[in-house]
């Protein structure tokens, strides 16, 4: 005859923390949270807000936000 199971056997880890499959995850985590990352910076690159507080603070590449018009190109 057959027997059939009333419902999923759930079992209990005795570790809390599995580090293979940390360090599995962890390469695949941290390639899409750079990707992410760029993804964030490329779609709020020309917001006026994020280019005064986090752009511009860049060291080097800040001064690319940084708007400095010649005396002679502003309006009277």
């Amino acid at each position: 005859m057959i027997s059939y199971i009333r419902g999923p056997v759930y079992r209990v880890s005795k570790i809390p923390f599995n580090f293979t499959a940390a360090k599995s995850y962890g390469k695949d985590l941290i390639f899409w949270g750079g990707a992410a990352g760029a993804a964030v910076a490329t779609f709020t690159d020309n917001w006026p807000l994020f280019q005064q507080t986090f752009y511009s603070k860049i060291p080097y590449f800040g001064e690319h936000w940084i708007h400095n018009p010649d005396p002679e190109d502003v309006p009277v």
